[in-house]
Protein backbone atom coordinates (compact mmCIF):
# COMPACT_ATOMS: atom_id res chain seq x y z
CA UNK A 1 0.00 0.00 0.00
CA UNK A 2 1.31 3.48 -0.91
CA UNK A 3 2.05 5.77 2.03
CA UNK A 4 -0.68 8.27 1.02
CA UNK A 5 -3.30 5.49 0.79
CA UNK A 6 -2.16 4.08 4.14
CA UNK A 7 -2.50 7.47 5.86
CA UNK A 8 -5.94 8.02 4.33
CA UNK A 9 -7.16 4.59 5.47
CA UNK A 10 -5.70 5.10 8.96
CA UNK A 11 -7.47 8.44 9.34
CA UNK A 12 -10.78 6.91 8.27
CA UNK A 13 -10.46 4.10 10.80
CA UNK A 14 -9.48 6.50 13.58
CA UNK A 15 -12.46 8.71 12.86
CA UNK A 16 -14.80 5.75 12.97
CA UNK A 17 -13.52 4.24 16.23
CA UNK A 18 -15.51 6.40 18.69
CA UNK A 19 -18.67 5.62 16.73
CA UNK A 20 -17.96 1.88 16.77
CA UNK A 21 -17.17 1.75 20.49
CA UNK A 22 -20.34 3.66 21.33
CA UNK A 23 -22.66 1.44 19.33
CA UNK A 24 -21.07 -1.94 19.93
CA UNK A 25 -20.23 -3.07 23.46
CA UNK A 26 -18.61 -6.13 21.90
CA UNK A 27 -15.56 -3.95 21.30
CA UNK A 28 -14.39 -4.12 24.93
CA UNK A 29 -10.95 -3.55 26.35
CA UNK A 30 -8.39 -6.15 25.36
CA UNK A 31 -8.73 -9.17 27.64
CA UNK A 32 -12.07 -8.02 29.07
CA UNK A 33 -14.35 -10.96 29.86
CA UNK A 34 -17.47 -10.83 27.69
CA UNK A 35 -19.11 -14.08 28.75
CA UNK A 36 -21.64 -14.93 31.45
CA UNK A 37 -21.70 -18.48 32.79
CA UNK A 38 -25.22 -19.74 33.48
CA UNK A 39 -24.99 -22.76 35.77
CA UNK A 40 -28.20 -24.74 36.34
CA UNK A 41 -27.25 -28.06 37.91
CA UNK A 42 -29.95 -29.59 40.14
CA UNK A 43 -28.69 -32.10 42.64
CA UNK A 44 -32.09 -31.64 44.26
CA UNK A 45 -35.41 -30.78 42.59
CA UNK A 46 -35.05 -29.61 38.99
CA UNK A 47 -37.32 -26.67 38.13
CA UNK A 48 -39.12 -26.61 34.80
CA UNK A 49 -37.45 -23.41 33.43
CA UNK A 50 -34.00 -25.03 33.65
CA UNK A 51 -34.83 -28.45 32.22
CA UNK A 52 -32.77 -28.99 29.07
CA UNK A 53 -34.53 -29.85 25.83
CA UNK A 54 -33.08 -32.16 23.18
CA UNK A 55 -30.77 -29.33 22.09
CA UNK A 56 -29.37 -28.80 25.57
CA UNK A 57 -31.25 -25.53 25.99
CA UNK A 58 -33.82 -24.30 28.53
CA UNK A 59 -36.24 -21.40 28.96
CA UNK A 60 -34.14 -19.53 31.52
CA UNK A 61 -30.98 -19.79 29.41
CA UNK A 62 -32.83 -18.57 26.31
CA UNK A 63 -34.16 -15.52 28.14
CA UNK A 64 -30.79 -14.67 29.71
CA UNK A 65 -29.12 -15.03 26.32
CA UNK A 66 -31.69 -12.66 24.79
CA UNK A 67 -31.19 -10.08 27.55
CA UNK A 68 -27.41 -10.33 27.67
CA UNK A 69 -26.84 -9.85 23.94
CA UNK A 70 -27.60 -6.09 23.79
CA UNK A 71 -25.33 -5.67 26.82
CA UNK A 72 -22.48 -7.17 24.81
CA UNK A 73 -22.30 -10.52 26.56
CA UNK A 74 -22.51 -14.13 25.44
CA UNK A 75 -24.23 -16.58 27.80
CA UNK A 76 -22.63 -20.00 28.22
CA UNK A 77 -25.18 -22.44 29.67
CA UNK A 78 -24.16 -25.69 31.39
CA UNK A 79 -25.06 -28.14 34.15
CA UNK A 80 -21.57 -29.66 34.22
CA UNK A 81 -19.96 -28.99 37.59
CA UNK A 82 -16.51 -29.58 36.14
CA UNK A 83 -16.73 -26.24 34.37
CA UNK A 84 -15.36 -24.67 37.55
CA UNK A 85 -12.13 -26.64 37.16
CA UNK A 86 -11.48 -24.73 33.94
CA UNK A 87 -10.57 -21.16 33.05
CA UNK A 88 -12.97 -18.90 34.95
CA UNK A 89 -11.22 -15.68 33.92
CA UNK A 90 -13.23 -15.68 30.68
CA UNK A 91 -16.45 -14.95 32.61
CA UNK A 92 -17.58 -11.52 33.79
CA UNK A 93 -20.27 -13.12 35.97
CA UNK A 94 -21.80 -16.37 37.16
CA UNK A 95 -25.57 -16.80 37.16
CA UNK A 96 -26.86 -19.71 39.27
CA UNK A 97 -30.27 -21.38 39.14
CA UNK A 98 -29.32 -24.47 41.12
CA UNK A 99 -30.41 -26.72 43.98
CA UNK A 100 -28.97 -29.29 46.35
CA UNK A 101 -25.43 -30.30 47.20
CA UNK A 102 -23.65 -29.44 43.97
CA UNK A 103 -20.54 -31.36 44.97
CA UNK A 104 -22.47 -34.64 45.22
CA UNK A 105 -23.96 -37.10 42.75
CA UNK A 106 -27.70 -37.34 42.08
CA UNK A 107 -30.52 -35.15 40.82
CA UNK A 108 -30.06 -34.44 37.14
CA UNK A 109 -27.01 -36.77 37.15
CA UNK A 110 -24.67 -34.13 35.79
CA UNK A 111 -21.04 -33.93 36.93
CA UNK A 112 -20.70 -32.60 40.49
CA UNK A 113 -18.46 -29.69 41.34
CA UNK A 114 -15.09 -30.73 42.69
CA UNK A 115 -13.61 -29.38 45.90
CA UNK A 116 -11.12 -27.39 43.84
CA UNK A 117 -13.89 -26.15 41.55
CA UNK A 118 -15.85 -24.81 44.50
CA UNK A 119 -12.73 -23.04 45.77
CA UNK A 120 -12.16 -21.63 42.30
CA UNK A 121 -15.72 -20.24 42.29
CA UNK A 122 -15.24 -18.39 45.59
CA UNK A 123 -11.79 -17.13 44.56
CA UNK A 124 -13.20 -15.78 41.30
CA UNK A 125 -16.06 -13.97 43.07
CA UNK A 126 -13.68 -12.45 45.62
CA UNK A 127 -11.41 -11.42 42.78
CA UNK A 128 -14.20 -9.43 41.11
CA UNK A 129 -16.37 -11.82 39.08
CA UNK A 130 -20.05 -11.07 39.70
CA UNK A 131 -22.55 -13.60 41.04
CA UNK A 132 -26.32 -13.60 40.52
CA UNK A 133 -28.57 -16.29 41.98
CA UNK A 134 -32.16 -16.93 40.96
CA UNK A 135 -34.92 -18.58 42.97
CA UNK A 136 -33.61 -21.96 44.18
CA UNK A 137 -29.99 -20.82 44.33
CA UNK A 138 -30.68 -20.36 48.07
CA UNK A 139 -31.72 -24.04 48.17
CA UNK A 140 -28.11 -24.90 47.37
CA UNK A 141 -25.52 -26.20 49.86
CA UNK A 142 -28.05 -25.71 52.66
CA UNK A 143 -28.03 -27.72 55.89
CA UNK A 144 -31.81 -28.06 56.43
CA UNK A 145 -31.71 -26.96 60.06
CA UNK A 146 -35.29 -25.69 60.09
CA UNK A 147 -36.73 -22.54 61.62
CA UNK A 148 -33.63 -21.33 63.44
CA UNK A 149 -30.88 -18.97 62.34
CA UNK A 150 -27.55 -20.79 62.33
CA UNK A 151 -24.31 -19.34 63.74
CA UNK A 152 -22.37 -17.64 60.96
CA UNK A 153 -19.42 -20.03 60.96
CA UNK A 154 -21.67 -23.10 60.94
CA UNK A 155 -23.19 -22.00 57.63
CA UNK A 156 -21.78 -23.37 54.39
CA UNK A 157 -19.34 -20.96 52.76
CA UNK A 158 -21.67 -20.74 49.76
CA UNK A 159 -24.45 -19.42 52.03
CA UNK A 160 -22.15 -16.87 53.65
CA UNK A 161 -21.04 -15.65 50.22
CA UNK A 162 -24.46 -15.54 48.55
CA UNK A 163 -26.29 -14.06 51.53
CA UNK A 164 -29.22 -16.32 52.45
CA UNK A 165 -30.46 -19.88 52.88
CA UNK A 166 -33.70 -21.68 51.99
CA UNK A 167 -35.89 -23.19 54.74
CA UNK A 168 -39.14 -24.23 53.04
CA UNK A 169 -41.92 -22.82 50.88
CA UNK A 170 -45.70 -22.84 51.04
CA UNK A 171 -48.21 -22.91 48.21
CA UNK A 172 -47.77 -20.58 45.26
CA UNK A 173 -49.63 -17.34 45.86
CA UNK A 174 -49.75 -13.66 44.97
CA UNK A 175 -47.89 -11.34 47.33
CA UNK A 176 -46.56 -7.80 47.47
CA UNK A 177 -42.95 -7.04 46.63
CA UNK A 178 -41.92 -3.75 48.25
CA UNK A 179 -39.13 -1.71 46.67
CA UNK A 180 -36.43 -0.86 49.22
CA UNK A 181 -33.77 0.67 46.96
CA UNK A 182 -34.03 2.61 43.69
CA UNK A 183 -30.64 1.73 42.21
CA UNK A 184 -32.13 -0.54 39.56
CA UNK A 185 -34.33 1.62 37.27
CA UNK A 186 -36.73 -1.28 36.71
CA UNK A 187 -37.44 -1.47 40.44
CA UNK A 188 -37.49 2.29 40.94
CA UNK A 189 -40.28 2.69 38.39
CA UNK A 190 -42.35 0.12 40.30
CA UNK A 191 -42.03 1.92 43.62
CA UNK A 192 -43.55 1.51 46.17
CA UNK A 193 -44.08 -2.07 45.02
CA UNK A 194 -45.92 -4.58 42.87
CA UNK A 195 -47.88 -7.80 43.14
CA UNK A 196 -46.42 -11.08 41.89
CA UNK A 197 -47.65 -14.67 41.90
CA UNK A 198 -44.70 -16.91 42.80
CA UNK A 199 -43.47 -19.88 44.75
CA UNK A 200 -42.07 -17.83 47.61
CA UNK A 201 -39.01 -19.22 49.33
CA UNK A 202 -38.89 -18.66 53.07
CA UNK A 203 -35.20 -17.85 53.52
CA UNK A 204 -33.01 -17.30 56.57
CA UNK A 205 -29.35 -16.77 57.58
CA UNK A 206 -29.28 -13.40 55.84
CA UNK A 207 -25.82 -11.88 55.63
CA UNK A 208 -25.74 -8.88 57.99
CA UNK A 209 -24.26 -6.66 55.26
CA UNK A 210 -27.10 -7.12 52.76
CA UNK A 211 -28.30 -4.24 50.67
CA UNK A 212 -31.98 -5.15 50.35
CA UNK A 213 -33.32 -4.06 46.97
CA UNK A 214 -36.82 -5.49 47.49
CA UNK A 215 -38.65 -7.31 50.27
CA UNK A 216 -41.49 -9.80 50.44
CA UNK A 217 -44.40 -8.36 52.42
CA UNK A 218 -45.94 -11.18 54.42
CA UNK A 219 -48.76 -9.33 56.21
CA UNK A 220 -51.51 -10.37 53.77
CA UNK A 221 -50.09 -13.74 52.70
CA UNK A 222 -51.83 -17.04 53.44
CA UNK A 223 -50.50 -18.51 56.68
CA UNK A 224 -52.62 -21.63 57.08
CA UNK A 225 -51.20 -25.15 57.06
CA UNK A 226 -48.08 -25.37 54.90
CA UNK A 227 -48.15 -21.57 54.59
CA UNK A 228 -47.16 -21.24 58.24
CA UNK A 229 -43.67 -20.40 56.98
CA UNK A 230 -44.98 -16.95 55.99
CA UNK A 231 -46.11 -16.19 59.54
CA UNK A 232 -43.19 -13.84 60.00
CA UNK A 233 -42.26 -10.21 59.30
CA UNK A 234 -41.21 -9.00 55.86
CA UNK A 235 -37.87 -10.37 54.63
CA UNK A 236 -35.56 -9.75 51.65
CA UNK A 237 -36.40 -11.24 48.25
CA UNK A 238 -33.98 -9.25 46.06
CA UNK A 239 -30.64 -8.25 47.51
CA UNK A 240 -27.02 -7.35 46.88
CA UNK A 241 -23.79 -7.50 48.83
CA UNK A 242 -20.06 -7.35 48.25
CA UNK A 243 -17.77 -10.35 48.65
CA UNK A 244 -14.44 -8.52 48.59
CA UNK A 245 -14.25 -7.28 44.96
CA UNK A 246 -17.23 -9.28 43.70
CA UNK A 247 -20.80 -8.03 43.44
CA UNK A 248 -23.27 -10.67 44.66
CA UNK A 249 -27.00 -10.47 43.89
CA UNK A 250 -30.02 -12.66 44.50
CA UNK A 251 -33.53 -12.61 43.04
CA UNK A 252 -36.22 -14.89 44.50
CA UNK A 253 -38.31 -14.89 41.30
CA UNK A 254 -38.30 -17.45 38.50
CA UNK A 255 -40.07 -20.64 39.61
CA UNK A 256 -42.60 -20.74 36.76
CA UNK A 257 -42.05 -20.97 33.01
CA UNK A 258 -44.17 -17.85 32.57
CA UNK A 259 -41.61 -15.74 34.40
CA UNK A 260 -39.11 -16.46 31.65
CA UNK A 261 -41.53 -16.22 28.72
CA UNK A 262 -44.13 -13.50 29.34
CA UNK A 263 -41.65 -10.59 29.39
CA UNK A 264 -43.33 -8.80 32.31
CA UNK A 265 -40.14 -8.57 34.37
CA UNK A 266 -37.58 -8.66 31.57
CA UNK A 267 -36.44 -5.18 32.54
CA UNK A 268 -35.73 -6.35 36.10
CA UNK A 269 -33.70 -9.30 34.82
CA UNK A 270 -31.84 -7.03 32.41
CA UNK A 271 -30.96 -4.64 35.24
CA UNK A 272 -29.77 -7.54 37.38
CA UNK A 273 -27.47 -8.62 34.56
CA UNK A 274 -26.20 -5.06 34.18
CA UNK A 275 -25.49 -4.93 37.90
CA UNK A 276 -23.69 -8.26 38.05
CA UNK A 277 -21.35 -7.35 35.17
CA UNK A 278 -20.71 -3.86 36.57
CA UNK A 279 -22.76 -1.74 34.17
CA UNK A 280 -24.90 -0.61 37.12
CA UNK A 281 -23.10 0.10 40.37
CA UNK A 282 -25.07 -1.19 43.34
CA UNK A 283 -24.60 0.55 46.71
CA UNK A 284 -22.99 -1.61 49.37
CA UNK A 285 -24.20 0.28 52.43
CA UNK A 286 -26.19 -2.34 54.42
CA UNK A 287 -29.87 -1.61 55.04
CA UNK A 288 -31.15 -5.01 56.25
CA UNK A 289 -31.86 -3.90 59.82
CA UNK A 290 -33.57 -0.73 58.59
CA UNK A 291 -35.92 -2.04 55.91
CA UNK A 292 -36.42 -5.61 57.21
CA UNK A 293 -35.86 -5.35 60.97
CA UNK A 294 -37.69 -8.62 61.69
CA UNK A 295 -36.11 -10.71 58.93
CA UNK A 296 -34.53 -13.10 61.41
CA UNK A 297 -37.89 -13.79 63.12
CA UNK A 298 -38.53 -16.96 61.16
CA UNK A 299 -41.97 -17.68 62.59
CA UNK A 300 -44.02 -15.63 64.99
CA UNK A 301 -44.67 -18.75 67.10
CA UNK A 302 -40.92 -19.34 67.29
CA UNK A 303 -40.40 -16.25 69.44
CA UNK A 304 -43.13 -17.51 71.79
CA UNK A 305 -41.04 -20.58 72.48
CA UNK A 306 -43.19 -23.02 70.52
CA UNK A 307 -41.64 -25.84 68.56
CA UNK A 308 -42.48 -25.93 64.85
CA UNK A 309 -42.60 -29.34 63.18
CA UNK A 310 -43.52 -28.27 59.64
CA UNK A 311 -40.01 -28.43 58.21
Amino acid sequence: MRRRDFLTASASIAAALPFVSTLSPLFGAEGEAKKILFFSRSQGFEHSPIKFDENGDCLAAKKLTELAKPLGFEVVSTKDGKVFDGDLSQYAAFVFYTSGQLDQEGGDNQNPMTEQGLKNLFDAIRGGTGFLGFHSSTDTFNRHTGFFCDPYYEQHEYIRVTGGEFIIHGEQQEATVEICDETLPSLAKRKPGFRLHEEWYANKNFAPDLRVLASLQTADMKKDGRNKCYDRPAFPCVWARKEKKGTVLYCAFGHKDEYWTNGELDDVNSDLLKAVVGQIEVPTLPNLKTVCPGADMLQNDWVKGLVNESD
